[in-house]
């Protein structure tokens, strides 16, 4: 199983959806795109599964309405 795989599904499964900010939820982009990194050197194959990215959006989706909320 690919890091980005595993690290997401840890997310996804295990941090509530009200508990990341922008500044989480940035940081945790930038360690999925490192680990990216890292199954390219290791020839992991590349798991893009659709249910992650509507997780991801929806995510986004919340932050960006906290953000107008603040506006």
């Amino acid at each position: 199983m690919c890091m980005v795989s595993m690290i997401h599904d840890y997310a996804r499964e295990r941090v509530p959806m009200d508990v990341w900010t922008p500044a989480s939820f940035e940081q945790f982009k930038q360690i999925l795109d490192k680990l990216a990194a890292l199954d390219a050197k290791l020839s992991q194959p590349e798991c893009e599964d659709p249910a992650k990215a509507a997780w991801m959006r929806e995510v986004e989706a919340r932050l960006a309405a906290l953000e107008d909320k603040i506006i």
